[in-house]
C-alpha cells in the first residue's frame, strides 16, 4: 500500500506529502483561479507522474541491458475531453535519450515495456487513455 497527506494551508494552496518519502509539494491554482500560483497544478503532477514513471523504468530496463544514458529527457502533452468529465483521453509522450550503444529499437523495447508492464500510473490510466509513444535518439 501507498499512501500520501494532502493538507489545506489556505486560499487554494495544498501542501502534499508522501509518507514513504517524507518530501513534500506545493500545489495551488493560478490566481485568476483563486489560488496564489505558488506550486504545480494537480493536472500537472498527473502528467508528471507518467512521464518519470516510464523514465525510471526505462533508465532501470536500459541499465539491464548494458546501456547507460547520457541523456534522459521526457516531455510530455495530453488532451482533455471538451465536456465533462474532462479527463485525459490522450497523452504524448516525447523520449529524447543519448547513450552509447543505444539504438531506438531497444528504446522502444524498454519505453514498451514500462508502459505496458511495469509503470503503476500508466497502466491507472490505459482504459480511458490512448497514449502516442516518439522517440528521439541524438
Amino acid at each position: 500500500m501507498i499512501e500520501a497527506n494532502v493538507k489545506w494551508t489556505g486560499d487554494r494552496q495544498l501542501v502534499a506529502t508522501g509518507e514513504k518519502s517524507g518530501h513534500s509539494i506545493v500545489i495551488d491554482m493560478a490566481k485568476d483561479k483563486g489560488g496564489n500560483d505558488t506550486g504545480m497544478r494537480p493536472t500537472e503532477l498527473l502528467l508528471l507522474s507518467v512521464a518519470s514513471c516510464t523514465a525510471i523504468d526505462m533508465l532501470n530496463i536500459l541499465s539491464k541491458m548494458k546501456i547507460e544514458l547520457t541523456r534522459c529527457e521526457v516531455k510530455i502533452a495530453a488532451y482533455q475531453r471538451e465536456h465533462y468529465p474532462k479527463y485525459f483521453n490522450k497523452m504524448k509522450l516525447q523520449y529524447v535519450l543519448s547513450g552509447e550503444g543505444l539504438t531506438e529499437k531497444k528504446a522502444r523495447k524498454a519505453v514498451g515495456l514500462s508502459m505496458d508492464k511495469y509503470c503503476a500510473v500508466s497502466q491507472t490510466l490505459k482504459d480511458r487513455t490512448e497514449f502516442e509513444i516518439e522517440i528521439e535518439i541524438v
